[in-house]
């Protein structure tokens, strides 16, 4: 049994192939069980990136029973973030920002570096086959991560029944919308095909492994196989942040597309709650921001 879960621990350490979309790193209404009892997020909360969902690692590795720290490491003039998760006399290391991690003395390669997100250090899932032990399955149209020990489940608590995990009743978080007002208002326009931009000071970006500068202009094509865009701002002294997934390519996320097919413009999401809708209609939303 001990070895059993160390491996399942090894799972969560590793990408879960979803059949999600590439269109990705915005928060997202993801559950996740623990032989049938739900894994609670209390503050960041799971999202996509690259195709990939992650999750904060210290709540499902608890679950689990192991036991997680979190630590800086200096070497020389290098500071690094570490987080350790130990199960069993097992220890696993993760660097912060690294997709190299060490599983006892074995090095894993993650296709998603572990983030740090507010809070929280975040890691990727991923399936592991019955012959190593664990029980790692993903369920679509729930959007439920079930992970298994082998361990009876007796009394399993109630999935949430959730179709799509964006909705289309866009809205503003009440205090962050400083990036929204830079962003929306006299800023991103769409011309014969490409959305165009400038980076506002004090804010963050990037699409695929291009990082964004502040007030430097971008400029990206939208439609099919073009991907997303990411942009946030970070508030200081609040653990919280204002962030918005750009979609130039909806068609590409079966939740996206269910709700926006047959809109020929880039689909604006709110990372804070999932709620979307076109650029053009948050456009106008942010003209009535005081």
């Amino acid at each position: 049994m001990k070895k059993r879960v160390y491996l399942i621990l090894m799972s969560v350490l590793m990408v879960f192939s979803f059949a999600v979309s590439s269109v990705s790193a915005a928060k997202v209404n993801v559950t996740v069980q623990v032989d049938g009892k739900t894994v609670k997020f209390p503050d960041e909360k799971p999202y996509f990136e690259n195709n990939r969902v992650l999750i904060p690692i210290r709540f499902v590795s608890e679950a689990l029973g192991a036991k997680v720290d979190y630590k800086k490491e200096t070497t020389g003039s290098r500071v690094e973030r570490v987080v350790y998760v130990e199960l069993n006399g097992k220890m696993i290391r993760m660097p912060v920002n690294s997709d190299i991690v060490l599983v006892g003395d074995t090095i894993v390669k993650l296709d998603v570096p572990a983030r740090l997100q507010g809070s929280r250090v975040f890691v990727p899932l991923r399936f592991v086959s019955e012959a190593l032990g664990a029980t790692v399955n993903w369920n679509q149209s729930n959007k439920l991560v079930s992970i298994s020990t082998g361990k009876e489940v007796t009394d399993p608590d109630p999935v949430p029944s959730d179709d799509n995990m964006y909705s289309t009743d866009f809205k503003w978080k009440a205090g962050y919308t400083e990036l929204a007002k830079e962003l929306f208002i006299d800023n991103m326009k769409v011309e014969n095909g490409k959305l165009t931009f400038t980076l506002p000071q004090g804010a963050q970006g990037y699409a695929g492994n291009t990082k964004f500068v502040p007030g430097k202009t971008y400029s990206f094509d939208i439609g099919k196989g073009k991907g997303y865009i990411m942009l946030t701002k970070i508030y200081s002294g609040r653990d919280e942040k204002e962030g918005y997934m750009i979609s130039l390519d909806s068609s590409g996320n079966e939740d996206l597309e269910a709700l926006f097919s047959n809109v020929n413009d880039a689909i604006v999401v709110n990372t804070g709650d999932g709620s979307a809708a076109p650029l053009t209609e948050v456009q106008k939303l942010a003209q009535k921001l005081e």
